[in-house]
Parts: structure tokens; sequence; C-alpha cells
């Protein structure tokens, strides 16, 4: 029997609803993931629907996991049976279980991250003439993306044209990239009403967290899986959209009533998570996001938050950092791993990083670059060929690393890809030597794919850095101690994974492994961007940086390499975008809340004034004490 004594008036209407479509606009803090859970659990119990007919789609692998921990709490080995995925997870399943009608070949597909990506955006444009000098092919090819995930035409002839040539050669090498694990599935769809009819089928009941963040292809394909049934239920916040620069239209959610007129809508404004207080800054800076109505909650008031204005971003840095150790002095939290520092660009957490280990504090970057690592590339890519030998991306990037005095033959595999049981042959041009040394990459890679099956990914990690000779090639590199430190972190990612190895290589690529927390996160304190702090919550959270081209992170004078979101153009909606960003970050915290800006900092040679955020003008001074 479901027990929803616990739930609150506004949870139960949700989990209780009848069949059909519904949205549920979830506040921060409303508990979303224990009403799905418990909206999936009702369905099962009290419906009597049956668990392998309920698809539950999230955006990240560690919620995809929470949800499915929380099912088996309420359901036990039944909840194990619903399908719990994100949605590149899902969409590549149907590519590789219709790869062949895709027009793939009936081998493993190829999926390619962003380093392949980028190598490929460069052959395409090669191929078809289309001069990349003006910007980066990583530009080029995020631009790609958008566009294929926004199911419109490229704007321009030479995107168009690229875009065309970067298809064929994805198509040719029987891969799949982020966008094409959600457009290929729409296209067969397209084109195969009796693959529609089978998944349709399949999946009497859909559900949808993070609705908000969903792009054009995605809603379409949630559309078509759910338009036989119309049990679609959708879970969102339009004032948490932080995904617009990455094709996420928060009008969809609109779309739904359109496309589903019977819907019913209930909204989840009870904040369970943080004190008056904070909700009422929310609440404050969220004013101007939407008709939802503001968040309630039965919380204590609380303390104000605590804003402080730091010369510069190192006096910003310590300030934390001293913060932090006093609160664990006092007692006030029970582990570092309580707090979260929260910045909008990644290179803030460089001063952070300096301040922490000034004071013998640990912390881990949430999230961070792990995956752009050479050596993490390089020992995923083993990884890549145990899976599927015919990857040519990664033999090519691993065939000469660690050196086998096999340079001309990666150079050749760069322009034209090849599986890895092709190395003898192509080998042999280049004399007897590199012919012994291809046949003896070729037969590891052989013998790693014969074990892939059975070994776990963790264990096939070690074999193929061992016998490889990767791991002791490396310590004999600059920086060795940090550069195998990195590998036992993507040992530890291994180590967790719950799936077999292409599963685990798919959600790996797509960032989201490397960005969940380990068992160990407790004794550290989380440095995370706001964007990766989505879905996260913490007894005391910092946000730094809250100032003029920080927060909001506007005009060209905001614009940073590497960041996830460059800065654009300060118009309205861009203001709004950035406006949500601080709404997200606020609502963090369940206890404390300390907000940090500058007078100045400094940007690359330069050292800028800055002033406080124009957000902070929206929340009353009694929710804010200024820190002398």
């Amino acid at each position: 029997m479901l027990d929803l004594s616990r739930l609150g008036p506004e949870q139960r209407r949700a989990v209780l609803a009848p069949d059909g479509p519904l949205v549920i606009v979830a506040g921060p803090g409303s508990g979303k993931t224990t009403v799905l859970a418990a909206r999936i659990a009702y369905l099962i119990l009290a419906r009597g629907v049956p668990p392998t007919s309920l698809l539950a789609l999230t955006f990240a692998t560690k919620a995809a996991r929470e949800l499915r921990e929380r099912l088996v709490g309420l359901l036990g080995e039944q909840g194990r049976r619903v399908d719990v995925a994100t949605f590149h997870a899902f969409g590549l399943r149907i590519v590789r279980e219709w790869s062949e009608e895709l027009g793939l070949g009936p081998g493993p597909v190829a999926v390619y991250g962003a380093d392949e990506a980028r190598v490929l955006v460069r052959a395409a444009a090669q191929r078809c003439g289309v001069d990349l000098a003006e910007r980066s092919a990583a530009e080029w090819a995020a631009d790609l993306a958008r566009h294929r995930l926004s199911g419109r035409s490229p704007d321009g002839e030479p995107l168009r044209t690229l875009a065309r040539a970067y298809e064929e050669l994805l198509h040719r090498r029987g891969a799949a990239d982020y966008p094409a694990m959600l457009a290929l599935p729409l296209r067969l769809f397209g084109e195969r009403p009796a693959a529609l009819r089978l998944v349709q089928d399949a999946y009497r009941h859909v559900l949808v967290d993070e609705f908000q963040d969903v792009c054009a292809t995605q809603y379409a394909l949630l559309r078509r899986i759910a338009e036989r049934h119309r049990n679609l239920v959708v879970v969102g916040d339009p004032r948490q959209a932080l995904y617009g620069w990455r094709g996420a239209d928060v009008r969809l959610l609109l779309r739904v009533r359109t496309d589903f007129p019977e819907a019913r809508t209930v909204s989840l404004g009870q904040n369970f998570r943080s004190t008056g207080r904070i909700v009422a800054l929310a609440n404050a800076l969220g004013a101007t996001l939407g008709d939802y109505g503001p968040l309630w909650t039965d919380n204590s008031p609380g303390r104000p938050a605590q804003l402080v204005v730091a010369s510069d971003e190192r006096a910003e840095a310590t300030y934390v950092a001293a913060e932090v150790e006093r609160l664990r002095a006092e007692g006030a939290i029970g582990g570092l791993g309580e707090v979260a520092v929260l910045y909008r660009t990644n290179r803030q957490a460089r001063e952070l990083a300096v301040a922490f280990r000034a004071r013998r504090l640990p912390y881990r970057v949430r999230g961070g670059d792990l995956l752009a690592c050479r050596e993490v590339r390089d020992a995923v890519a083993y990884l890549r060929l145990a899976h599927n030998p015919a990857d040519g991306a990664a033999l090519a990037r691993i065939v000469n690393v660690p050196p086998r005095r096999l340079g001309h033959l990666a150079e050749h595999l760069h322009v034209e890809p090849a599986a890895a049981d092709r190395l003898p042959h192509l080998a042999r041009g280049y004399g007897p030597a590199a012919l012994v040394r291809a046949e003896a990459l070729a037969a590891l890679i052989a013998d790693l794919h014969a074990q892939s099956g059975r070994l776990p990914p963790a264990r096939l990690l070690d074999l193929a850095l061992e016998r490889s000779g990767y791991r002791a090639w490396l310590a004999d590199q600059p920086e060795s101690a940090a550069r195998l430190d990195n590998l036992a972190e993507l040992g530890a990612l291994a180590e967790r994974a719950d799936g077999g190895l292409g599963d685990w290589l798919a959600e790996l690529e797509l960032g989201d492994e490397a960005a969940d927390p380990g068992p160990d996160d407790g004794a550290r304190v989380a440095f995370t961007t706001i964007h990766g702090a989505k879905g996260g919550e913490w007894r005391v959270a910092f946000v730094v940086g809250v100032e003029e081209g920080l927060l909001p992170y506007l005009g060209p004078a905001a614009r940073g390499v590497g960041d996830r979101a460059g800065g654009r153009s300060a118009d309205p909606d861009d203001v709004v975008a950035e406006l949500r960003v601080a709404y997200v970050a606020v609502t963090r915290p369940r206890e404390r809340l300390y907000l940090t800006c500058c007078r100045e900092r400094r940007r690359g040679e330069r050292v800028e004034p800055r002033r406080p955020s124009r957000f902070l003008r929206a929340v009353p001074d009694d929710l804010l004490a200024r820190a002398a």
C-alpha cells in the first residue's frame, strides 16, 4: 500500500490525478522527485499499470539514478523494472536497436563526444571547401548542434553546406553525436510507422522531469511517443530554465497545453528546503519571471542572506575560505560536504582553489574538466575500442599513445579513420617494424573487446591501462602525479557504473557521470557553476561574483573562452535568462546564503572596476544583511 500521508495537498493532487496529460509546475525545493516517484508508484500499485510500460526521462544520469533509487525504495524489485533514462541514453538505445534501418549498419554505434565532433567539423569543412578561419571548430560545432536540435534549417549557406557534409561523414562512420541521439529516433519514427507503434505500445505512460529544459527535437519525440495513449506527465519550472543557449525553449510548456488540450495543471508552490527568508529572497528575485505564484514555506524564518563586498577576487576567495573554516569550527555545519560555492563561470574557481588550499580545506570541482584532460580522453578511447573495435576516431587517438613509432599511421587515421582489424594492412606501407607494432595493438584491442562482455568497466579500464603500457608511460611524464590522479578519478567513476560498458561510456561522454559527486564528497566543499548546481541542495551556499559582468553575464566584455555560455548583447531576453540563473543560485541552500561581489576584478592583464549586480536591487533590505 502506498503511504501518501507525508505529502502536502498539492503533492497529493499531482500523484492522484487521473490518466491523461498532466503538467506539474514544480518550484525549487517543492519535492518534485518525491512526487514523480510517488506518481509512478501510484500508477503501478493502485492502477495496475505494468512497471515495464512506464518511461521516465530526465536530463542527468544522477537524476535518473536518484529517481530509480526512490522507486526501488517504494516498490522493491518492481521499481527496477521501470524504464528510467536520460533523454540521450534513451535516444541512443533507439539508434542502436534500429541502426540498420537508420543506415548505420549492424555493428555497434560509435558515440562521438565534443572532441570527435570538432575533428569531424574540420574534416567536413575540408571536404566541402568551407573556410573555418573566422571562428573556431568548437563554435561551428556548437552552431551545427543548435540548429539540428531546433529542427530548423541552418542559417547561411556556409553552415548549410557544412551541415550536409558533417551529417554525411557521421553517417559513413556509423556514429552518433549528441544531437543525432535525438534527431535519428525522430527521423526513424517519421519514416517507419511500425517502429513508432512498437515504442508507443511499449510505453503507455511517459513522465518527464525538468521539462523547462526540453528542446524542440526532444519535445517532438515526446509528442510522437505519447500521442497514442495521451498519458504524458511533464514536470518543470519556467523560472529555472537555464539552457536556452543550448536550444531549450521554455515556451514548450505552453505547447503541451496546445497539443494536449485536455491536460490538467497542478502547481507545487510549497518549498520544503529553505528557510523563510531565503524563500522570500527568491520570490523577490523571481517576481518578474512568470505568473506562477510565489513560493511559500512553513519552515522557520532563519537568517537574512549575507552580502559581502570584497576589494577584489583574492579578498573574496579569502573571505569564503575563512567563513567556511569558521562555520566548521563553531559546529554550524556537520561537515564540509554541506557547503557549496557557486559561480557563473569556471574561471572563478581558480582563486577560490588557492584560498582553500592555503587553509587546507578540501574541495571538489563538481562537473569540472575531468573529461577535458588528455589522459582521461586517452583512457576512454581504449574503452571505446574495447566496446567497438570499429571506432575509427578512438583508434586515431591512441594508435601512437603511448608512443609506438606509429606517428605516420596516426596521421593517416586522422584523415581516413579505420577499424582496428585494418591496422596491420595499413601499417605494411610503413615497414616491417611498424607492422609488428600495429599487429600487437590490434591483438590487444581484440582481446579487450573479447573481455568487454564479462568484465565490469573498472576492471576493463585497469586492464587497458596496464597492457597498453599507458599507465607506466604516464608515470614518467611531466605532472605525472596529477595526471595519474585524474585516471584514478576516472576509475572511481567506472566503479560506480551500474550498466554495461556501452551504456556507461555513453553516460560518460554526455558529461553526467563526471559531474556526479563521489561517495567521499561529504568531506569536501563543492565548487560548481550555477548551471552545474541545478537540482542540488546544500545546508550553506556561497554565490560568488554577484556583480555586473558575471551575474548577469552580459555583453562582449563578459565573454570567456571555455565557459559553457558565452557573453551576449544585453537585450531584455538575455537579462531574463540571467535572472533565471540568479534565481536557481539563491534557491540551493537550506539554511545560510552568502552573496559576494568585488569592487574590482582582474581580467587578463587588466584590473576592471565592478558594481554589484542589478538583481540585488529587487531584494528588500530586511532580507539582506550587509557585512562590514
